[in-house]
């Protein structure tokens, strides 16, 4: 029996997993991690791919997320940042904090990002019955669009954790595809410094990432700038997780496509980098004109050109 996470509602022993049935997890993202068991790798169901945790391109485009807002001091820092740097990122709300800072929420909209939901106040999905969580999902669902107008069609549920049944409910009723990640800088965990979410970034990531990262921790925030700006040296493209999707299905990539080799990175930055403006054109000289006929009516001179005549 999974063990709740802090705050989360009591298992309900009918909703357990059935036999053969899978658990979709990944790593977690809270304060205190609830204990999950080991499961065997996510199964698709025959409908269709609904669950992502990173794309396969040829691009080098990448998809940045944060997870938990938004938070009422952290956020907009984040906010300008982004702005500053002209690349759109897709938030993952909890809704109790959308419903507490739907301005935030409404910038991050008007200012050309992508929202998603985070469930309502990030239980452990695994943990609740149907009912609860239904709960969860359709209020994060009305908080969002009540904040900003815009209806979600992405989750990543708390924790990484869901089962078969509750993503395939999730889907049906809602539409939402579900979005795991493919790197994790450990933001979240003590001690806390920009420098390893840095690092752990750089580190991970390759063309197609997913990335999550949390904007109610400052350390994080304040590691965007240079995070940023290194993964554009290395030729990265910034994009939503749904472009990202989308750019997948207009361009498949080769099967698990490595990551970045040095001279890889060195020819996308190469090729990042402004082209070199061609030298004017040089004006092409006058032809010279035809040398005059011998005049044969005169002896020749036998004296060299400049020769004093003695």
């Amino acid at each position: 029996m999974t063990v709740p996470a802090p705050g989360a509602a009591a298992t309900d022993p009918e909703d357990e997993p059935k036999d053969g049935e899978t658990v979709v997890k990944a790593v977690a993202v809270p304060e205190m991690m609830p204990l999950v068991p080991p499961t065997a790798p996510p199964v698709q169901p025959k409908e269709g791919k609904i669950v992502f945790t990173r794309c396969e391109l040829q691009p080098p485009a990448i998809a940045l997320t944060f997870d938990d807002g938004p938070h009422p001091d952290f956020t907009p820092k984040l906010l300008d940042i982004l702005k500053k740097e002209n690349i759109k990122v897709t938030f993952f709300l909890v809704g109790r904090c959308v419903n507490a800072y739907p301005n935030v929420v409404k910038r991050m909209v008007d200012e050309g990002h992508e929202i998603a939901s985070h469930s309502w106040s990030h239980p452990l999905l695994t943990s609740l019955g149907d009912q609860s969580l239904d709960s969860q999902m359709q209020r994060t669902h009305d908080a969002i669009i009540k904040a900003c107008g815009v209806t979600p069609t992405l989750y990543r549920p708390p924790y990484g954790a869901t089962r078969i049944s509750q993503r395939k409910f999730i889907h049906d009723k809602f539409g939402y595809l579900a979005i795991l990640w493919d790197v994790d800088p450990l933001d979240w965990q003590h001690p806390r410094t920009s420098k390893k979410v840095h690092d752990r970034v750089l580190e991970q990531t390759r063309i197609g990432s997913i990335i999550l990262c949390h904007d109610i921790h400052e350390t994080t925030v304040d590691a965007m700038p240079t995070t940023i700006a290194d993964l554009k040296a290395r030729g990265f493209q910034f994009l939503t997780v749904s472009q990202l999707l989308d750019l997948e299905k207009q361009a498949p990539a080769l099967p698990n496509s490595p990551k970045l080799p040095p001279q890889a990175i060195a020819a996308m930055a190469a090729a990042a980098a402004p082209a070199t403006p061609a030298a004017p054109p040089q004006p092409v000289p006058p032809p010279k004109p035809a040398p005059k006929p011998m005049d044969t009516s005169k002896p020749l001179s036998l004296e060299a050109p400049g020769e004093i005549k003695l």
